[in-house]
């Protein structure tokens, strides 16, 4: 009799919990569903979920949205860093290319200045030689004028001393005279 009230019990408990079962949803939650993205399954209340997934992390409707902020703020800083690092590449391409545009300027001011050296060396050579033929002229100029200077004097002196000579000798033939006659 024991065996028949065990069955007896047995039966009416599955079919009791197999009605139930019937009357109740079972939603299933896939294997897949651990590699989705997106916003969670939200769990409702009386409801039986069969999970195939390993691991299921529940969380209160709270934390869920305040994750979800996090994970809205850490993707819109996601988007400030690669518009960061977007204008830093753009910045640095510009300023590769101006330094490019300022090497090849530096290598024309360079042979420019080059040929301005080398011109104004020239004209340096130039002029060196004209003052080294001015200073030569200006000490034959310089002898001249000594020469000139001493002739001028030699040519006072002898002058001079023509004239005394012609006093002297005009003394002397008055002095002739005076006495012849």
């Amino acid at each position: 009799m024991r065996k028949i009230a065990i069955a007896f019990l047995l039966g009416t408990v599955s079919i009791t919990f197999g009605q139930e079962m019937d009357t109740l949803k079972i939603i299933e939650i896939p294997e897949s569903y651990a590699n989705r993205i997106g916003e969670p399954f939200i769990v409702k209340q009386d409801s039986l979920y069969l999970f195939r997934t390993a691991d299921v992390y529940l969380v209160n409707k709270k934390s869920f949205l305040a994750i979800k902020n996090v994970y809205q703020s850490t993707i819109n800083q996601d988007k400030m860093t690669k518009d960061l690092i977007e204008k830093y590449t753009e910045t640095l391409s510009r300023n590769i290319d101006l330094e490019r545009r300022l090497e090849i300027n530096f290598t024309q001011t360079d042979s420019l200045d080059q040929i301005v050296y080398e011109k104004t060396q020239a004209t340096l050579n130039n002029t060196q030689k004209a003052l080294d033929y001015t200073v030569k002229s200006l000490e034959s100029a310089t002898t001249s004028l000594e020469l000139v200077e001493k002739a001028t004097k030699r040519e006072r002196r002898k002058t001079v001393f023509e004239k005394v000579l012609i006093g002297v000798a005009g003394v002397g033939v008055g002095i002739l005279i005076g006495i012849s006659l």
